[in-house]
């Protein structure tokens, strides 16, 4: 592998560097690493930060990430600013690179990667070259295939033979079904992972059927129909490389708005077909869908104004936050051998407290 450190060709030049290897599987993963361990290893770019200088020369850190994590990395380069510059423009956010000969050190009680220009380096790898399921997680295909066969008995019982027509149109397309099984709910956060919109989904719907078992006056077909369809815009809002990242619709108009134009958009290929479908109950769907953030604060188009709405809403919320809560819990605890955390909590605009102590089998033993 050519060496970068007396790389000196054009910038444009430097980014087609080959590596000597075809396509390879990480070893070494970030959750595993621990202080003292040299890298030789593929990483995702989830951030860079600036070029600056420092005492020796110049340097630059981005975030790296594989599926089991992230991790500060720091590359200290010397007083050739432009060879430095080079190296840092020669990748973005979203490629893969391959580090070589970095150091894993701590700092501020917090691990990171260390690489030194003279005894390391690093270089942006092609998509010949890695597994995008190294670097973004995934439940196993069993899990998803499982959790859809669950989805797809909740919609065995809707009667409404208009709602179920709009499923059909939805879920009769095989490309429509890969992605909605595969795709993130979210690039961080909750449900972050391959598969993790599908199970978001079917918790919103359990709890939706839960809410309508509990009270009387719902429309339960409408309710379940709104949970399924609430966020297929993620399907276009997000996109997989070796990192979850927005689309260019995704980042102008959001899931929200998308999913309102493709639930309008199926409904009139329906009546193109000569088949009537009613338009107050295609505004009550999409009302739902166009509500289900519950709050303007929330990035919620409108608020809700009928009943089903207002139970998506709170479904929703309930099921990200909770599986939100239980993944920081996770987290922390592959960190920390504490009891107790600290993390930021941005409704209230501060640091709270979290208690990491299992406590599912307390008083289970005598």
């Amino acid at each position: 592998m050519i060496d970068l450190y007396e790389y000196n060709k054009k910038r444009d030049e430097q980014m087609m560097i080959k590596a000597d290897t075809g396509k390879r599987r990480k070893e070494q993963f970030i959750e595993s690493l621990k202080e003292g361990d040299v890298i030789n290893e593929l990483f995702a770019v989830k951030r860079k930060d600036p070029l600056r200088g420092y005492k020796k020369g110049t340097m630059f850190s981005f975030v790296a990430a594989d599926k089991t994590g992230e991790i500060d990395v720091k590359f200290w380069g010397g007083e050739n600013r432009d060879r430095v510059k080079r190296l840092y423009e020669s990748f973005k956010v979203g490629d893969v690179i391959q580090i070589r000969s970095g150091n894993v050190e701590s700092y501020n009680e917090k691990l990171q990667i260390s690489i030194n220009e003279t005894t390391g380096g690093m270089r942006r790898c092609s998509p010949e070259e890695y597994e995008s399921s190294d670097f973004i997680a995934a439940l196993t295909e069993e899990e998803i295939e499982e959790l859809y066969k669950q989805l797809l008995e909740y919609m065995k019982k809707i009667n409404n033979p208009q709602l179920r027509r709009l499923l059909d149109t939805f879920f009769g397309d095989p490309d429509f079904v890969d992605k909605f099984k595969h795709s993130p709910s979210a690039m961080t956060h909750h449900h972050n992972y391959i598969g993790g919109n599908l199970q978001h989904t079917l918790g919103v719907v359990r709890l939706c059927d839960n809410i309508c078992d509990m009270y009387n006056g719902i429309n339960r077909d409408l309710v379940i129909t709104g949970a399924i369809l609430h966020d297929i815009g993620k399907l276009r809002e997000y996109k997989l490389g070796a990192t979850i990242d927005k689309t260019g619709i995704g980042n102008f108009i959001g899931h929200i708005v998308i999913g309102d134009r493709w639930i309008r958009e199926k409904i009139e290929e329906l009546r193109r077909q000569d088949y009537v479908f009613d338009r107050e109950l295609e505004n009550y769907l999409c009302h739902m869908i166009l509500s289900h953030h519950g709050r303007y604060e929330y990035g919620s188009p409108r608020l809700p104004k009928i009943v089903e709405a207002q139970v998506l809403f709170q479904a929703d919320l309930m099921d990200s936050q909770v599986k939100n809560y239980l993944q920081i819990m996770e987290e922390n605890r592959q960190i920390s051998d504490e009891d107790w955390v600290f993390v930021w909590d941005g409704d209230i605009g501060r640091r709270k407290a979290m208690y990491l102590v299992d406590i599912t089998s307390i008083g289970e033993k005598i």
